[in-house]
Parts: structure tokens; sequence; C-alpha cells
């Protein structure tokens, strides 16, 4: 019997140092993916992901790509689930970054028609920036009902008639997206601005026609708001009266002084229709001793004058010569 447990004993030993060496030789493979796919199924609305649209994406595995979820105009969003779990609420201002991604991703968007907005109406005027300079050659849209701007030089564009209500503003530099917010313009007493849930409240004065935002474009591909001013009537004084822009514009007296007033241009003496409009008879006194063109009365006096002077100052030479003469 002691010989069989030891037997057994040295049986179980000998197999206890083989298995490390067979593990050794065992090879478990298993594939674990590069990327993942992101496909949408969205109810008139837009998907970006990184800032390109579509509808299928390719991701990084373990990446956190960023996606950009919008409705189209007239539209609003009700609900947006990955891999049917609603994340709606996770969703900041049109905004969501999903979680190291290790495995494919459904995102499902569901929409449904905007309400009715109110009737009032605000001019909404803005300036596009990045890095505190202003942008150029930038398409805003304007949604829900779709209005298009670019900005100018300075940066500036302008939308009229926006209505109270959700909006969205895109800023797209050579079609691709380069910011995005949502705003809900009301309005209030004064010019103001208030961010909730990436969603910022925007309130333009009653009194005023609208207002002015500040937008500065983030390296990231987002957009928000640094400044909120009025718009107050007088923002453009004049725009519509030449006489305010440029005075005297329609005044020619004021313009050009003396142009339509011949006695400016032509002082008295110079126009012979008005020189003795005010009874100055100083040409008729001046007449001998300026002679006019085309008069010859007064020099032909004065040669006569001249050639009866030189007779008779020749006969007083002739008879003082002849009397001193006579005295010798």
């Amino acid at each position: 019997m002691r010989k069989i447990t030891s037997l057994f004993l040295a049986l179980l030993l000998l197999c206890g140092m083989g298995l490390p060496a067979l593990a050794d030789e065992v090879t478990i493979a298993a594939s674990v993916p590069d990327s993942h796919t992101i496909t949408v199924s969205a109810d008139v609305a837009e998907v970006f992901c990184n800032g390109q649209p579509g509808s299928r994406f390719t991701v990084g595995r373990l990446s956190e790509p960023t996606l950009l979820i919008r409705a189209e105009s007239g539209r609003r969003i009700t609900q947006i689930c990955a891999n049917g779990q609603d994340i709606t609420d996770l969703v900041k201002g049109g905004y969501y970054t999903l979680p190291p991604v290790y495995e494919d991703v459904v995102l499902t968007v569901a929409t449904e028609d905007e309400p009715a907005m109110q009737d009032r109406t605000f001019v909404l005027l803005g300036t596009v920036r990045r890095d505190g300079q202003p942008v150029a050659d930038v398409t805003v849209e304007l949604r829900s009902r779709l209005k298009t701007n670019a900005t100018d030089e300075d940066g500036r564009f302008s939308f009229s008639d926006v209505v109270c209500g959700k909006h969205s503003l895109t800023a797209l530099e050579n079609g691709k997206i380069v910011g995005y917010l949502e705003l809900l313009l009301t309005e209030g007493s004064t010019a103001d601005i208030f961010l909730s849930n990436g969603v910022c409240t925007v309130t333009a004065n009653r009194d005023e026609p609208g207002v002015h935002l500040t937008l500065n474009l983030a390296a990231d591909g987002t957009m928000g708001i640094t400044d909120v001013t009025g718009v107050p009537s007088e923002d453009n004084p004049g725009e519509n009266n030449p006489g305010e822009d440029n005075p005297g514009e329609n005044d020619p007296s004021k313009d050009n002084p003396g142009e339509n007033n011949p006695s400016e241009d032509n002082p008295p003496g110079n126009n012979p229709d008005n020189g003795n409009s005010n009874g100055d008879n100083s040409d008729d006194e001046d007449a001998s001793s300026i002679p006019k063109t085309g008069d010859t009365t007064t020099p032909l006096f004065w040669l006569v004058l001249m050639i009866v002077g030189s007779v008779g100052f020749a006969a007083m030479i002739f008879a003082y010569g002849r009397k001193g003469k006579t005295e010798e």
C-alpha cells in the first residue's frame, strides 16, 4: 500500500512539472479592432463628427469623439439614444462627447415640429472673432427658419426680422463647421445673456430694434458669446437723411459759397448787369479817367487838348524869344 501511494504521488509530481511546459506552447488568439463605427439614424436632423457631416463615421478604438447633433429648420430634437440608451439630457447646446469607444455605436435622433414662435421680431447683428481678431468670409447660418449671411472684412454679419424663440447659429469656413451654438431669443428691459445647459438665453431690450452679439471661435470647434449689447434706434444716425450725413449736400450756398449767387462770384464792377444795382455811380464818375473798350470820344478829346496845349506852349516860347531880341 505504501508503495502504491508513493507511486501515485510521484506521478502527480511529474504531471505538475509538465504543465508549465505545456502552457508555454499554448497560444490564445484574440482579435481586437483598431476602430469602431458610429451609425446614425436621424429623423430630419444632421449629425457631425469632428466637424464633418454624415450618417456613418469611423473612429479609433477608445477614442472620445465629439458629436454635434442639429435639427433641421422648423424642427426640434425630442430624444437622442446611443445603443438604446437615452442620452438626451447629456447633450449640451447640441454637443455630446462619447465616452471611450470600445464597440460599434448606433445613434438615433428623433425630432418634432418646432412650436410657433412669438410675433415680436428683432434685428440680430454680430461680429465673429478668433483669438481676438475679426474673421472674414465666414458663413453664418441662423435657424430655425434658415437665414445665411457671410461676414465682411470686419467679421460682421446681420439678420433682420428674427422672431423671439429658440434658434441656432452655425459658423462655417470652406464648408466645414467651425462653431455652433443654440440660443433662446427673448425680450426684456435690458440686453443681457444667460447660459444654462449649453443654451444661451439672449434678452433684447424691448425698446430697441435689436441686439449685437460678439462670437468667439474656439480651437476645439465650439463657439461662444462673449458680449451682448443693444442696438439703439440711432445706431445709424442720418442713414436716410443726406442733409445730416453730408451737411450742405442739398444746399449749394453751403457747399460752394457764391455758386448760385452772382454777387459773390463776381464782385460789383465786373458784372455789367448789376454794376449799378445799388445806385453806385462810381463808374460814371471815373469814365473820363478809365476809358472803356470801344470808347472813342474821350481819347479824341485828350488828343485835341494835347495839340492845343503844345501849340500854345510853342507860341509862348516864340513870343518870349521875340521880346528878348527887341530889348537888345
